[in-house]
Order: structure tokens, then C-alpha cells, then sequence
């Protein structure tokens, strides 16, 4: 019989993420909090996206990681069919195939621009794209990105990322979960689901310790993590 490999990742995994999400939480809160004095300008949402995802990249490269846990943004017409905005991969060693897939999408708070804001002008639409569009009319894009994970299976993540809270805009915090397929049909799954997550929630996981539970978790076991990133 051959032998079985593990599913952890490479050992120094949990400390280099643990090093680039404090450089890249300080960068992100520095513009998540700016506020312009003359009260004329403010960073877009996808603005936002962007640094992050950037700074993110930087980090990620910075550090060697990107054989062992590596990011694959979404191109316009992904976004729209699948409603990730990129997705993270824990990868196995020696093969590089994904082990472990998150997708990320990140809602904004109202007075930024609203939730997962698809900042896509109608013009750039090409026609594959527009019928993309037509095919999942019915489902927002929070329900895209779970059909999306169901899809795969459940080593599969969605993980939305909240740039910013009611009453705590400077702070970034995350629900992810192998189960939100279960509440499709059943309720509407939105940015006022994913809040209500935190309603008498008393401990939070750091990214850490969401990827460690991630990868001992038991393959068929649903997993729900709230985690606070900043």
C-alpha cells in the first residue's frame, strides 16, 4: 500500500502566515481609517480590494510562500460567474495541486459603496460575460461564490472578509465556512446573515488558528469559524 500523505502543510506555514498578516492588517487599517480632513475623497472599494490584494501579493512573494500557499485573482468574468474576488490555496507538497481552496469575497461597509460591490461598468461587459451575468441573475453574489465552494467539496471555503464592522470600521474580520450551502433556499444569504454570525460570539479565531483548523479538521466534518484579522 502506498503511503498516504498528509494533508498539513509545509510546518512553517502557520508562522509565515502569522508574520505577512500583521505587515498586511497595518497597510489594509491604514486606509481603512483614513479619513480626508476637507471631507472630499475617499478610497473606493475597490481601491481597498486592491491594496490589500497587493499588499498581500508583495508579502506572500517577500516571504517564499506561494509554493506551499498561493492566490489566484479572479478576472472580471470570474467575479461575476463565481462571485470570488480571488482564491487563497493551501498546496501539497511535491505536487503543488490544491489541497485546500478559500474563496475570499469582501463586503464594504454601506458608507463605503455597500457590500460586495460589483464594480464593473456595463460597457466593458463582453458578450460571454453578459450571458455569465444571465445565468446566475437569480442568486446575488454571496450565493455565487457558495455554489462555487459546493462545487468542489468540502475542502472548499467561503470566506467573507468584513472591511470594517458597525462601530468598528478600522478592523477587518472574517466568516468562513465549508456549509453555507446548506442555508440556500432556506434564507438569503447576504451581508445581514453573515453579520448576524457574530451576535453573541464570545471567542474569534485568528488566521492562524483558522488555517490550523482548518487543516485537522476531519475531510466530511462541516466547519464555521468567525476570525478577527486585525
Amino acid at each position: 500500500m502506498g503511503k498516504i500523505e498528509s494533508k498539513q502543510p509545509a510546518p512553517d506555514i502557520p508562522k509565515k502566515i502569522s508574520t505577512w498578516w500583521e505587515r498586511l492588517q497595518k497597510k489594509t487599517q491604514e486606509y481603512l481609517l483614513f479619513l480626508d480632513p476637507e471631507d472630499k475623497f475617499q478610497p473606493s472599494p475597490s481601491a481597498l480590494n486592491d491594496i490589500f490584494l497587493m499588499t498581500y501579493i508583495t508579502q506572500s512573494s517577500h516571504l517564499h510562500m506561494t509554493d506551499s500557499f498561493n492566490c489566484t485573482t479572479m478576472t472580471k468574468q470570474q467575479r461575476i460567474l463565481l462571485g470570488a474576488d480571488w482564491v487563497w490555496a493551501v498546496l501539497e507538497r511535491p505536487t503543488k495541486n490544491p489541497r485546500i481552496q478559500i474563496a475570499v469575497q469582501i463586503l464594504h461597509l454601506p458608507e463605503r459603496g455597500g457590500g460586495p460591490a460589483e464594480d464593473i461598468p456595463p460597457e466593458v461587459y463582453t458578450e460571454s460575460m453578459q450571458m455569465a451575468k444571465m445565468e446566475s441573475a437569480h442568486k446575488n453574489k454571496a450565493e455565487r461564490m457558495v455554489d462555487f465552494c459546493a462545487s468542489i467539496g468540502n475542502d472548499c471555503y467561503a470566506l467573507f472578509l468584513l472591511f470594517g464592522r458597525k462601530g468598528d470600521p478600522g478592523n477587518i474580520y472574517g466568516v468562513l465556512s465549508n456549509n453555507f450551502h446548506a442555508a440556500i433556499g432556506k434564507t438569503k444569504i447576504n451581508r445581514a446573515l453573515i453579520e448576524n454570525f457574530f451576535k453573541g460570539s464570545r471567542y474569534l479565531h485568528t488566521p492562524t488558528g483558522m488555517l490550523q483548523a482548518i487543516v485537522t479538521k476531519r475531510d466530511s466534518d462541516p466547519l464555521t469559524l468567525l476570525i478577527k484579522f486585525t
